[in-house]
């Protein structure tokens, strides 16, 4: 008897796990646990999953709740996921502003059936070069070369982020900022008010300021939408995005067009495009995660934030943080702020403390570029330098760093670009050997190094 209800449950066992095959990580449920209807799904490729629903005695139409993994090896690109129906028609879906790894898809009335997928970008998902192909060792003349991990060769790197364009931005974030030479990225909402809303456009009550402050360049804008709202279809969302986008483009005539979005907590979003398609269309990278917020709330924020920058300067990364409004009584106190500041400060040798989008740029430049020996001797070298990003957005210096052999005397290196001009080096020091770091434009050009006895 015994044996026989062991057997019942393990045939049970492999039945269930039929009906419930691997997703790889994704979840779908129906978004009402009430209704009659039951959902299945399948995963076609790893990112493309067919989904069914079964109505049995429900009448009513049925949303599907699509929890996608956004992190580790099974991760899908989130920014490049659309829905579409048995007839290949996009459907609309809702998304919040930071999380866009989780959709709620409304099925019309009579569909039964969708495809959740990934669309590639335009030109395809872009392969980044490898650190051999970033580096040349040349036993010729004993140089050792390559493209710092960082700007100026620092060790990791601190963005701080200002979200809602809020007064005191202005009024604390800024002159405290600037006190301590730090560079702030500033998510602003420049829609004016809108007819029939309780919203007032704080940004439009002092937007001569916020100009002002653009023209400075001393920190840097970045699209957090138009109104913070959410945006409501295509059509509503692409004002959203495009409002902003363009507002900060008229402030900052002549630079670049690369920006940071994030869209913004709290807001809802429908739409039948990817993400993919407003980054694209305007220019902007998605900054909505792997950020740590800095608000009071949250609890013991400095000594968080010590504890987080220190794990980030040891494994070399990127340390996102994020405030709202600065001052007392508000989000986050000024002597809180500042004392977070004063930890960054601490480490600013190793940290490069710069702007969203001047990071992202590095690192997407980075990825994109290659070094080349071109020809050597025990006296001078040259050398290539290809970067495929678009030069028109991505204009951010890369940091090129150079050992020397024990015989070249550092004040004796001359650099100089194709058209023969010096360009300025620092010395210092890599992998213990005597070296100097030089800055170069993204994009394709040769360099020649050459020492003087």
């Amino acid at each position: 008897m015994k044996a026989f209800a062991t057997l019942v449950l393990g045939l049970l066992a492999i039945a269930l796990h039929a009906q419930s095959p691997d997703l790889g990580g994704v979840k779908v449920t129906l978004a009402d646990p009430s209704s009659q209807a039951a959902v299945t799904a399948v995963l076609v490729t790893p990112f493309q999953l067919q989904i069914n629903v079964a109505p049995n005695s429900e009448t009513k139409p049925q949303t599907i709740r699509i929890d996608l993994p956004n992190s580790g090896p099974k991760a899908w690109p989130a920014a490049d996921v659309v829905v579409r129906d048995a007839g290949g028609n996009a459907l609309l879906v809702r998304r919040t502003g930071i999380e866009w790894f989780k959709l709620l898809v409304p099925l019309p009335a009579g569909v039964m059936s969708c495809v959740v997928e990934t669309l590639p970008p335009s030109g395809g998902w872009t392969k980044p070069t490898t650190e051999k192909d970033r580096a040349i060792q040349d036993p010729t003349s004993g140089v050792k070369m390559r493209i710092a991990k960082w700007h100026e060769g620092r060790v990791a790197a601190l963005s701080i982020r200002f979200d809602d364009s809020h007064p005191t931005h202005l009024s604390k974030a800024v002159p405290i900022l600037d006190s301590y030479g730090f560079r702030g990225t500033f998510m602003i909402n420049p829609g004016a008010s809108e007819p029939g809303s309780r919203r007032v456009s704080e940004f439009g009550q002092q937007r001569a300021a916020w100009a002002a402050l653009a023209k400075q360049g001393k920190h840097e804008l970045a699209n957090h939408s138009a109104h913070h709202r959410g945006g409501f279809g295509d059509v509503d969302m692409e004002a959203e995005i495009g409002e902003a986008a363009q507002a900060i483009w008229r402030m900052t005539p002549g630079r670049s067009r690369l920006t940071a979005l994030n869209l913004g907590g709290g807001t809802r979003w429908e739409t039948t495009r990817s993400l993919r398609y407003y980054l694209d269309k305007y220019h902007h990278f998605d900054a909505s995660e792997n950020s740590t917020g800095m608000d009071d709330s949250y609890g013991n924020r400095v000594e968080n934030f010590r504890r987080i920058l220190e794990q980030h300067i040891q494994r070399g990364l990127w340390c996102r943080i994020h405030y709202h409004y600065i001052g007392d009584g508000l989000s986050s106190t000024e002597a809180n702020f500042r004392a977070a500041m004063d930890i960054a400060k601490q480490h600013q040798t190793d940290l490069w403390i710069a702007g969203m989008a001047d990071i992202h740029k590095y690192l997407t430049e980075r990825d994109a570029a290659k070094l080349t020996l071109i020809k050597s001797d025990a006296q001078q070298l040259s050398f290539k330098l290809a970067c495929a990003t678009d030069a028109a957005l991505y204009d951010q210096p890369l940091t090129v760093e150079m050992a020397v052999p024990p015989a070249w005397k550092l004040p004796n290196v001359v650099i100089k670009d194709a058209q023969g001009t010096v360009i300025p080096a620092k010395p210092g020091k890599l992998e213990g050997a005597d070296a100097l770091r030089f800055d170069v434009p993204p994009r394709e050009a040769d360099y020649s190094i050459n020492v003087t006895p």
